[in-house]
C-alpha cells in the first residue's frame, strides 16, 4: 500500500472514532432527556455536563430534575447558568418561570414566562407557568386567558386543563371547572391533581359524597397530599 493509501486508511479510522464518540455523545444526551424520574434525570444529565459544560439541554433537564426533588435552588443556578450562556433560549426561561413559582415568587415567574414567550410566543410550557402564576396572584382572569391559550397549542394538555380547571373555580364558575377537569380526567385517568381538583369542585357544589370520594381517590394516589386531607378534614371524613 502507499503512503496516500495509508493515510486514507488513517482518515477513516480517526472519521470513524469521531463518529463513534458523536454516537456515544448523542446517546448520553438521550438517556438525560427520556429520564422518567428526577434521580435519574440528575445522574443522566451530570453525566453529559461531565464532558459538555455547556450543553444547555442537560442544563435544562437537569434543572427540572432538581427542581422536582424539591431542590429548588439547584434547579434556579442550572437554568440560570443555562440562560447565561444562550439567552435566547426561551425553554429555559419557560423552566426558571416554574423555579420561581415553586420559590413562591410568581411576580419573578411571571417575568421569566414573559422573556420566554418575547423569544418564542406560542411556546406552551412558558403559558402554562404564567397561567399559574397569575393564579397565585390571584388573578384568574389572566391565568384561565393564559391556560386556554396553552389547550389551544395542544388540546391533550391534561395539565392546563386542570389548571384551568382551577381558575374557573376560583373564579366561582363552577361548571366550567367542572367540564375542565373533566376533560383532564379523560386525558390523564387517576391524575391525583386532578383528582383532588375535581374534589375542590363538588365540595364547593355541595355534593360532600362526591367529594370525599374524590380526595380518597387522590390520596390512593398520592398518599399525605395536603389539600385532600384538607379537604376531607373540611368535610370531619376520614381519609
Amino acid at each position: 500500500m502507499g503512503t496516500r493509501g495509508r493515510g486514507w486508511v488513517t482518515a477513516g479510522v480517526l472519521l470513524a472514532g469521531m463518529a463513534a464518540a458523536q454516537a456515544a455523545d448523542e446517546a448520553a444526551l438521550q438517556a438525560c432527556v427520556r429520564a422518567r424520574d428526577a434521580e435519574t434525570s440528575i445522574s443522566a444529565c451530570s453525566a453529559v455536563l461531565k464532558e459538555d459544560p455547556r450543553n444547555v439541554v442537560a442544563l435544562n433537564h437537569r434543572g427540572n430534575g432538581y427542581r422536582v426533588a424539591g431542590n429548588v435552588e439547584a434547579a434556579l443556578a442550572d437554568h440560570t447558568q443555562l440562560i447565561a450562556i444562550d439567552p435566547r433560549y426561551a425553554v429555559g426561561h419557560s423552566s426558571r418561570c416554574l423555579d420561581q413559582l415553586a420559590k413562591g415568587d410568581p411576580a419573578a415567574a411571571i417575568k421569566d414566562c414573559n422573556a420566554a414567550l418575547e423569544i418564542n410566543p406560542k411556546l406552551g410550557g412558558a403559558l402554562f407557568g404564567r397561567g399559574l402564576a397569575f393564579a397565585r396572584q390571584g388573578n384568574f382572569e389572566a391565568a384561565i386567558r393564559d391556560h386556554s391559550a396553552a389547550i389551544a397549542l395542544n388540546g391533550r394538555n391534561a395539565a392546563a386543563y386542570n389548571a384551568r380547571a382551577w381558575a374557573y373555580l376560583k373564579a366561582g364558575q363552577k361548571a366550567e371547572a367542572l367540564a375542565d377537569v373533566t376533560k383532564a380526567l379523560e386525558l390523564a385517568p387517576g391524575d391525583a391533581a386532578a383528582l383532588d381538583t375535581r374534589g375542590h369542585v363538588h365540595e364547593a357544589m355541595g355534593k360532600k359524597a362526591e367529594a370525599i370520594a374524590d380526595y380518597r381517590s387522590a390520596l390512593a394516589k398520592v398518599p399525605n397530599l395536603p389539600e385532600s386531607l384538607e379537604g376531607l378534614k373540611r368535610l370531619k371524613a376520614k381519609p
